[in-house]
């Protein structure tokens, strides 16, 4: 028997993988909190500007004789104008800077002037306020590369840890990739500058990468081949449980400093040494049949399955042999030769550049309305919060409308829906907070179920031999939208629904373009470029 019919054999999904998945789950948060973490730590807070001739030190963000000496829009005070201050000798009174009184005749209400310093609502305290960063100077850029930054750190960090976690394990890459990130993140509370700043996001980002992709690898390698797809979506849940966690460590702290220190406990993780399996596939790969005996044998006697040595002999564990020195050319040749056959196939090249195009629109659209989140409504780490905690039934749902409705329905109706949800919520007025709230909710849940339902489909579209290259090369691609969506918020400079509307365009016509992508429900995975190029064809048959 092969390796997958000894997972039916001990259990394919029983106590064993279940308590696995738990120990997993600790550090699948740890991903979701480096990932997102920057939505915190650079959100704007409020300013004003700052009045030499009445504040003094301690100034507060809104005393009493504010409206006197600024102008307000909207019930909160100019962030980037103050009035005119008169010659205080012509005045009738004469500047305080005590904080607590300050006469309005010393300013002239009609004429205005930029702000030269600022002050800080100290409620919340992020890097905008902690190096003054404000969007009357045109800084606003300085936040928004910090999304960009972590995401390019992402982009470095996925193949590197990939390149590992296929030769030295995904315990042992999982477990370096944990702990450094853990760290890094403390050390960042410490950053001196904002390039220092810069450079901890990006490494911690790069770390982070392979602490999602080897656990991911690693809990669908511990379950047998029917428990992949739940095993997958657990797994989804956990990024969006740390994505719930973040935020409600956000909210308490309420200073991106303190905030760090949610990387503390992720330490902890240094016990996967000895609490943690390895993935029982890498090591049939690497010939290490001891181990997979032994770590088989303990899933089977926790799973309450009885497992003797005669039975346990009739599995084929032979390590899956490295190709031959004369092997690997002809295979080298041979991916290469169908690899050319893409760019040569009209129809394949069509359908490659429609899913990469589908793939940036889902990697721009999801982290562009996970950002929105703490930008609009009275409380952005509720907000937040609601909008992680949304995804849960959308996984949850995924199998289910993917297998009834086809991949292609599936995903061209969450499109829609996300665009059309996109471009109404820039539609509600501001104060339907709840509303708005819920526009924005279903959104994200469709958004949601396209991102799940696209890695299925991308991958049934193009024959076995170039399927990994193919879904490498769309996934790869779609980090241009998670790198470009950060920015958004300078669109919103400009016209404050822009984003939204360019979320709502992106993802209609990624939603169209997938109906000219053939259904792939109920058919046969092609093995060859020509089978790939009939799924269409046999369809209209």
């Amino acid at each position: 028997m092969d390796l997958d019919k000894m997972m039916d054999e001990v259990g394919h999904f029983g106590k064993f993988q279940a308590l696995c998945y738990f120990i997993l789950s600790f550090s699948i948060f740890y991903s979701a909190v480096a990932g997102l973490s920057y939505a915190f730590t650079t959100a704007n807070v409020n300013y004003r500007c700052h009045i030499p001739e009445c504040d003094a030190d301690g100034a507060l963000y809104q005393p009493e004789w504010l409206r006197g000496a600024v102008p307000y829009l909207d019930g909160k005070p100019s962030s980037c104008e103050r009035y005119l201050a008169r010659n205080t000798s012509s005045a009738s009174g004469s500047p305080t800077n005590n904080n607590t009184f300050c006469s309005p005749d010393i300013f002239v209400n009609t004429t205005t002037v930029k702000c030269q310093d600022w002050v800080f609502d100290t409620e919340e305290w992020t890097i905008a306020n902690e190096w003054k960063f404000t969007s009357c100077f045109e800084k606003q850029w300085r936040l928004t590369i910090v999304g960009t930054v972590n995401n390019i750190g992402q982009f470095v960090g996925f193949p590197v840890a990939g390149y590992f976690s296929d030769r030295v394990g995904r315990k042992t890459t999982l477990l370096v990739s944990i702990v450094v990130t853990c760290l890094l993140g403390v050390l960042r509370s410490l950053a001196w500058c904002y390039e220092a700043f810069l450079f901890f996001e990006f490494v911690v980002a790069a770390f982070s990468g392979g602490i999602y992709n080897s656990g991911f690898v690693l809990g669908l390698e511990l379950v047998g081949p029917r428990s992949r797809v739940i095993g997958g979506s657990i797994i989804s849940c956990f990024y969006s449980a740390g994505m719930v966690l973040l935020s409600a460590v956000a909210m308490w702290s309420k200073n991106w400093r303190i905030l760090q220190a949610i990387y503390a406990p992720g330490l902890i993780c240094i016990m996967y040494y000895w609490i943690l399996p390895e993935s029982v596939r890498w090591l049939q790969s690497k010939g290490r049949t001891a181990e997979v005996k032994a770590i088989m044998l303990k899933a089977a006697k926790i799973n309450g399955k009885t497992l003797s040595d005669h039975e346990f002999s009739k599995f084929e564990l032979s390590p899956i042999s490295e190709k031959t020195e004369e092997e690997q050319p002809v295979q080298k040749r041979s991916h290469s030769e169908a690899f050319k056959k893409v760019f040569k196939s009209k129809i394949l090249l069509f359908r490659l550049v429609n899913c990469a195009f589908s793939w940036i629109t889902n990697s721009f659209v999801y982290i562009g309305l996970s950002l929105s989140a703490v930008s609009f409504g009275s409380n952005k780490y509720l907000n937040f919060m609601y909008v992680a905690a949304v995804e849960i039934p959308a996984y949850a749902v995924t199998p289910i409308f993917s297998d009834k409705f086809g991949r292609r329905l599936s995903l061209c109706v969450s499109f829609l829906i996300a665009g059309v949800c996109c471009v109404a919520f820039a539609f509600v007025p501001e104060d339907y907070e709840t509303a708005k709230l819920i526009v924005f909710l279903a959104g994200k849940f469709a958004i949601t179920v396209a991102f799940t339902v696209i890695f299925v489909f991308t991958a049934e579209l193009f024959p076995t031999e170039l399927r990994h290259s193919m879904l490498g090369t769309c996934s790869m691609l779609g980090r241009i939208g998670s790198i470009i969506a950060p920015q958004t918020p300078l669109l919103a400079e400009i016209y404050k629904s822009l984003p939204f509307f360019l979320f709502g365009g992106m993802s209609v016509a990624s939603g169209l373009l997938v109906l000219l992508i053939p259904e792939t429900l109920n058919q046969k995975l092609p093995d060859t470029v020509e089978e790939a190029e009939n799924l269409g064809r046999r369809q209209r048959t």
